[in-house]
């Protein structure tokens, strides 16, 4: 096989395969991409697994000489290509090896290849009703949620994000949960109603990470949800991941329906000041105690032989006045991923959830448990 390629959309596909493909795999072909090549279409085809995640792409090139599909080692391949200095180069495979050169053969690398018949087979998916969604859709809802699954191993379905369809409302609902806090997110979504699957389902944080950056280049995608796996089409490539298995907790029981008291403050000066509060905070967890009074906010770092920080915020609080600490980090994560000028916290007591919305954050819900110091 003999073909003369783009470098950047070579070098984008190949990024998205190298997060796919299992750098640790103690099966060496799950470290290496597959290359196929259709010379009637002019199209070259690359494909990754770690058998819990696959992508397939196809990309435009001038295939000189037909050839049998190989296998090349994902990693290196990419960092060849980026760190190539043209604008085009040439891929041959030459017996067991894949020369990757450009016109003139000043540059020339040979990589070891191995045969496509040691690549697993892969599961075929069907789009047929599969859920139509914009790219900066699906990509708001990941975003803005993936942030809150939880990096502990032994809580499993937590390490992921909870999609759910509420096709009466017509929306789908993206939910993540560590344990300490939770974000939900809704998104009108046309057809929802007519969608591949009626039960939600857990995308691990892996695959959400790869489908992020498969979204960058697309204006819409297709979802869909078969015999336990998320897939995703896109205009050039399929992507899946096995789903996570388990029930999602039941988080509605979790969301307070009264509170006490309802804190309303500027979102940015809030930010600011937790972050300027923060810098004295030595503990691995991150305490900030927030005292909420009528007209103000006292921010204050606990005191520790370092020192102490204590920060005055204008506010408007409707209910009795209340000390109450949180995750400094916590605090932020929820800040830094919302748009209002003005944010409302709806506190409780000492133990109890707060919420966190905002009137521009439509459909934005973070809930956030204090911490007992």
């Amino acid at each position: 096989m003999r073909a003369k390629i783009n470098l950047s959309p070579l070098e984008k596909m190949l990024k998205k395969i190298e997060g796919v493909a299992d750098k640790k795999a103690t099966m060496a072909v799950l470290s290496m991409v597959l290359v196929e090549n259709d010379p009637s279409e002019n199209l070259l085809y690359f494909t990754a697994t770690d058998l819990e995640l696959g992508y397939k792409g196809k990309l435009r090139a001038q295939i000189e000489l037909e050839g049998e599909p190989f296998c090349v080692p994902a990693r290196k391949f990419y960092e060849i290509v980026k760190a190539f200095p043209e604008d085009e180069l040439i891929v041959e495979k030459n017996e067991n090896r894949l020369v990757i050169k450009d016109e003139n053969e000043r540059i020339l690398y040979n990589l070891a290849i191995i045969s496509s018949e040691e690549f697993p087979s892969l599961p075929e998916f069907v789009e047929e009703n599969a859920l139509e969604i914009p790219a900066k859709v699906l990509e708001e809802l990941i975003d803005k949620t993936i942030f809150c699954t939880s990096k502990d191993e032994s809580r499993f379905v937590l390490g992921g994000i909870y999609f759910e369809p509420l096709k009466e409302e017509g929306k789908l609902r993206a939910v993540a949960s560590d344990g300490h806090r939770l974000v939900k997110l809704d998104r009108e979504v046309i057809g929802i109603d007519q969608v591949n699957f009626d039960e939600g389902f857990i995308l691990g944080r892996k695959a959400a990470n790869q489908i992020l950056e498969i979204l960058e280049d697309e204006l819409v995608v297709k979802l869909g949800y078969i015999n336990n796996y998320v897939v995703l089409w896109s205009s050039n490539s399929l992507f899946f991941a096995r789903t996570l298995e388990g029930s999602y907790p039941n988080y509605r029981s979790v969301i307070p329906e009264s509170f006490n008291r309802i804190l309303k403050v500027d979102r940015k000066l809030f930010l600011e000041a937790i972050k300027r509060a923060s810098i004295l905070i030595t503990e691995k967890f991150k305490p900030i105690t927030l005292e909420l009074q009528p007209d103000e906010i006292i921010i204050s770092s606990p005191d520790t032989e370092v020192g102490k920080a204590q920060i005055k915020l204008s506010a408007q609080l409707e209910g009795d006045p209340i000390s109450i600490s949180y995750n400094a980090e916590y605090l932020l994560d929820a800040l830094q991923n919302m748009q209002s000028e003005e944010i409302e916290m709806k506190v409780g007591e000492e133990r109890t959830p707060t919420l966190i919305t905002g009137y521009r954050d439509e459909d934005f819900l973070y809930l956030l448990m204090p911490m007992v110091l």
